[in-house]
């Protein structure tokens, strides 16, 4: 009788364990898994599952800004990209990674030699050789 008692326990605790819902941090750690194997589809559903499913969670800023990062660098879909920029704009003004979002707004699908720090610099080291040369 106690045979069957502890399998039937057994049998019920498997069945609670698997119907269990996943918590953030565990899409979280998937998530970043997915990313460092370059699943970035795989990732982005993840990402997008925390900010569902966990709208005011600890990862939540995270993820939203990480859907639009996937997507503008990744996938190459920037409407999506630009509408999680901005929902994460929206949502955390103040946030560290805020500003980072308005850059990829600003230069999304820009050529690498359009962006903002390489013209820069592209014209420091031009008047650096216009230096050399006139001296």
């Amino acid at each position: 009788m106690k045979h069957r008692a502890f399998g039937f326990l057994l049998i019920l605790g498997l069945v609670i364990a698997c119907g269990k819902k996943m918590g953030e941090k565990e899409y979280y750690d998937l998530a970043n898994q997915s990313m460092a194997k370059e699943d970035w589809k795989q990732a982005e559903a993840y990402f997008e599952k925390i900010v569902r499913e966990f709208p005011n969670g600890m990862y939540t800023s995270k993820a939203l800004f990480m859907v639009g990062f996937i997507n503008a660098n990744y996938l190459n879909n920037y409407e999506k990209a630009k509408e999680f920029y901005r929902q994460f704009i929206d949502r955390y003004p103040n946030h560290e990674l805020a500003d980072d979002a308005r850059y990829e707004l600003e230069n999304m699908g820009k050529n690498i030699d359009e962006l903002p720090f390489l013209k820069e610099e592209k014209l420091q080291t031009g008047q650096a050789k216009m230096d050399e040369t006139t001296q």
